[in-house]
């Protein structure tokens, strides 16, 4: 049997020594694509260019680079400068070079950590090269927002200067992981005997969020596990959400804000502040109000994308933006829900607004989980139903208002009395 093997072999050499060679090719590639980090941490990530093709602008830091995804890029060099302004200021606010040392310490023993939270390897980057700029890096944030709440604001920057960098923080692909600049920021304060402090979790959601400081900020298990700024800024988003459930089985709503008040529904300013608690009872549609000012679109959409990449199975914020993007068509719908209150509108015109809410939802997958399924499918079955338009209209055109209201009773009444008139006449002549 053997024989018959060797013999078969022989005769099949080179087919034999093909196959070999393939099987050895497959091996070395597959060896070389074996992932060098775990994934498991990782949370920052460069937008995928399916939703950065939409509006690439949305998404590239204009002023500041913050970390290692634009590290070097020539735009973005002239900060380099005011980083080390800002740098040297902090070492000489009663920071040895011993101190500067155990901050260096600190970010080498957890490079490992700090790489992993990224989704690309950066090996490119060297160890000096990247502790010395997630020091750097780290050092500006803390400087920034700690005298950016003080009334004068930062000393060695520019006031045009202030608003891009803010809005470059909140980026996805410009963030360093919280941990170390918690870290950093409570060493710094050790080695300056500034205990206690503000944590500087309450720091940063009163600087982006706008928010006083609170027990429910520095307590909440969500805000409180918050991995970096774009991530503490949805949770913050999201304080008080209302836990909905996440299926697969997508209800569109099928009908715009118009054409939904055609059919009777009435729209209400929720109280409560999450933006994502939308409610339908009894033909309500209530939905909290949004501010929408010039920063809504590019920070909504870095939101959209984190969920996008991290956590597509709790998208609020892009099941939300579906929702406006189905309610929203036209002008006449962004009209109606700003006169409702529900949308607070401060740049350019309802059209372009509408054209805003229908691009956020471009090339956000339709097969992800979604959250409003059972008020898209009670909202459909409310228009469909034929008797919520003869009541609608009987109320849009009798009932609009109390004076037109009370004509249409008197007038009414009339009738009747008239009628009634008319049926007595006619039995006193019989």
């Amino acid at each position: 049997m053997n024989n018959e093997f060797e013999e078969a072999r022989a005769s099949n050499g080179e087919d034999y020594d093909m196959t070999r060679d393939i099987v050895t090719a497959l091996n070395s590639m597959v060896d070389s694509c074996i992932p060098q980090q775990d994934l498991s941490e990782c949370c920052i990530y460069k937008v995928p260019n399916l939703l950065r093709n939409v509006k690439p602008e949305a998404y590239t830091p204009q002023l500041i680079s913050i970390g290692p995804l634009h590290h070097g890029d020539a735009k973005l060099e002239i900060m380099k400068r005011e980083k080390l302004i800002c740098f040297r200021e902090f070492k000489e606010n009663k920071l040895s070079d011993e101190r500067i040392m155990d901050l260096v310490n600190i970010i080498r023993n957890k490079e490992k950590n700090i790489r992993q939270y990224y989704s690309k390897n950066f090996n490119e980057i060297g160890s000096r090269d990247f502790i010395e700029m997630i020091l750097l890096d780290a050092v500006f944030i803390i400087e920034f927002i700690k005298e950016s709440n003080d009334v004068d604001g930062p000393k060695n920057l520019e006031p045009w200067m202030m608003c891009d960098i803010k809005e470059d923080l909140k980026l996805l692909e410009n963030q360093l992981p919280f941990f170390i600049i918690e870290e950093i920021y409570d060493e710094v304060n050790r080695a300056r005997q500034e205990i206690p402090s503000i944590p500087f979790l309450s720091l940063a959601a009163f600087h982006f969020g706008k928010i006083a400081f609170s027990e429910v900020v520095i307590t909440d298990p969500k805000v409180k596990g918050s991995r970096h700024f774009t991530d503490l800024l949805r949770n913050l988003m999201l304080d008080g959400v209302i836990e909905r459930s996440f299926t697969c089985h997508t209800v569109k709503l099928k009908y715009s804000a118009v054409m939904l008040r055609k059919a009777g529904v009435r729209f209400r300013v929720a109280k409560e502040k999450c933006m994502v608690n939308i409610r339908f009872e009894k033909g309500v549609l209530e939905i909290p109000r949004v501010e929408v000012d010039y920063s809504f679109e590019r920070f909504v959409r870095n939101i959209m994308a984190l969920e996008q990449c991290y956590k597509p199975n709790e998208a609020y914020i892009c099941n939300y933006i579906r929702f406006m993007d189905n309610l929203i068509n036209s002008a006449e719908d962004v009209d109606l829900l700003v006169r409702k209150g529900i949308i607070l509108h401060w740049p350019g015109d309802n059209a372009e607004l509408s054209n805003m809410f229908n691009k956020l939802n471009e090339n956000i997958g339709d097969n992800s989980s979604t959250c409003y399924d059972d008020i898209c499918r009670q909202m459909n079955g409310h228009y469909e139903h034929r008797w919520n338009h003869m009541k609608a209209n009987l109320r849009h055109v009798y009932f609009p208002t109390v004076w037109r209201g009370t004509g249409t009773v008197a007038a009414a009444i009339l009738l009747v009395l008239t009628l009634i008139q008319t049926i007595t006449s006619v039995k006193s002549v019989f």
